[in-house]
């Protein structure tokens, strides 16, 4: 295998190798009770950071490695393992709140609030659904304009 081969694995195997201990400590506070996930992972950090800055400064560097192609291999690993956790971030996210959303969504429609987005009905100028516009002390409309305010 060339030199740059080698070098590009070495920059993708450093990423993998700290992604992996960072899953890990997440995965073993995951279940932890009280603020424990955070501390642990900032404390990964700072090891990985010492460790990394030792292993620079006292290993000397093998003849075939060539720093171009290190860190071509360092910001390829990067911008996938980026790429891939927006992804699972994306798809988690959406998982977690669907039913949330569908309640949401089932709520307006039977409310008869149609496509009113989030809390925009209860702005409309009333306390509760069945009532008037201006009831319960509410004013019929929004009399706040953005000259009026001071910074506005």
């Amino acid at each position: 295998m060339s030199g740059a081969a080698l070098s590009a694995l070495t920059g993708a195997g450093l990423i993998a190798a700290s992604h992996l201990v960072t899953l890990l400590v997440a995965r073993a506070t995951a279940g932890a009770s009280g603020p424990v996930a955070a501390p642990a992972l900032a404390l990964s950090y700072v090891v990985k950071v010492f460790v990394l800055g030792w292993v620079l400064l006292t290993v000397p560097a093998p003849p075939w490695l060539s720093p171009g192609w290190l860190a071509g291999g360092l910001l390829g690993a990067l911008a996938v393992s980026l790429v891939l956790a927006g992804r699972t971030s994306a798809r988690r996210t959406r998982a977690a709140l669907g039913p949330v959303l569908r309640a949401r969504q089932e709520d307006r429609q039977r409310h008869g609030h149609g496509d009113l987005p989030g809390d925009l009905h209860g702005d409309l100028g009333g306390g509760r659904d069945d009532e008037p516009a201006g009831a319960a002390g509410a004013p019929a409309h929004d009399d706040r304009r953005p000259e009026r305010h001071e910074h506005g």
